[in-house]
């Protein structure tokens, strides 16, 4: 069928445009060609970029996948959107998201995310950059990024670093957390746009624009749930020990009787001579140690 179709041949392009990816090849000693075409995002609600999750299912959202949408842009770029709502706190969210060391081990086709650079604001302001590789099966495809996290914002924003050479003529991207329904909840937005060197057929870019669409976010709330729950199994040892630590000394245990005073007296006489007949021990092991003056 067209689905089918259109996928066999978004792996075909994919293929290809990889392998022309290799030939280029990234390179963090060049600057990239351009400055930026795609318009980057500002730290700020979605609403302002016209992403709500006006009509969607509540049920939908918390169905365990993201609500996928693609937009069209007046500038003629596809907009990727992704919402879902995860059963975790948003600082537990973050600490995922921003944990960009461990995207390999977390995000399926990134298969490197080194961080080489990082600085921070007295207002909290961080910024990361790191440089990725993502693969489609034999092949690769490495880009520089710059990242900007704000925690008063609740946002995130990402762009190309182009101060280096990526294999992908640009990106620009958006994470959004807010407080979800209940304590342990939040609604996790994400955005993005991706411009590929050259021309790309439409139905080709739709499938790739889903499809690592779905990569891209699929994997936050496993994560954040994964993260959340060895977060509370740590609170509950942490509450056990408290308690029984309070618990203990809330006991009124009666106090010791004294012993009597020729005892005490003996038990101080036999600490004093131990401690003396180690002393003169040490002092003959030193003098039998010490060499012997020159005839």
């Amino acid at each position: 069928d067209e689905a089918k179709m259109a996928a066999r041949a978004a792996l075909c392009f994919l293929v290809l445009y990889v392998c022309g990816a290799d030939a280029r090849g990234a390179d963090a000693s060049k600057p990239h060609p351009h400055q930026g075409i795609l318009q980057k995002y500002e730290r700020q609600p979605p609403k302002k970029y016209g992403i709500s999750v006006d009509g969607i299912p509540v049920e939908r959202l918390r169905s365990g996948k993201p609500v996928l949408k693609v937009l069209s842009l007046k500038s003629g770029f596809k907009r990727a959107v992704s919402i879902q709502d995860v059963p975790a706190p948003p600082d537990v969210v973050w600490g995922r998201i921003m944990d960009l060391d461990n995207y390999p081990k977390m995000v399926e086709g990134c298969t490197k995310c080194a961080v080489y650079r990082k600085k921070r604001s007295l207002s909290g302001k961080q910024q990361v950059w790191a440089k990725y590789r993502i693969c489609a099966g034999p092949f690769s495809m490495e880009y520089f990024i710059e990242h900007t996290y704000e925690p008063s914002k609740n946002c995130m924003t990402f762009h190309l670093d182009y101060s280096r050479r990526s294999d992908i003529d640009d990106s620009v991207g958006y994470w959004y957390v807010e407080p979800g329904a209940g304590r342990a909840s939040s609604r996790v937005y994400y955005s993005c746009e991706c411009k590929l060197r050259g021309w790309v057929p439409s139905p080709v870019y739709n499938v790739l624009t889903k499809e690592a669409l779905s990569k891209a976010t699929t994997w936050v709330a496993k994560e954040s749930v994964k993260e959340w729950r060895n977060q509370q199994q740590n609170d509950g040892l942490l509450q056990f020990v408290t308690g029984v630590r309070d618990a203990m000394e809330q006991l009124k245990l009666p106090p010791l009787p004294q012993p009597p005073h020729f005892v005490s007296r003996f038990v101080g006489e036999r600490r004093a001579a131990a401690v003396r007949f180690v002393s003169n021990r040490r002092i003959g092991r030193k003098l039998a140690a010490a060499p012997s003056a020159p005839l």
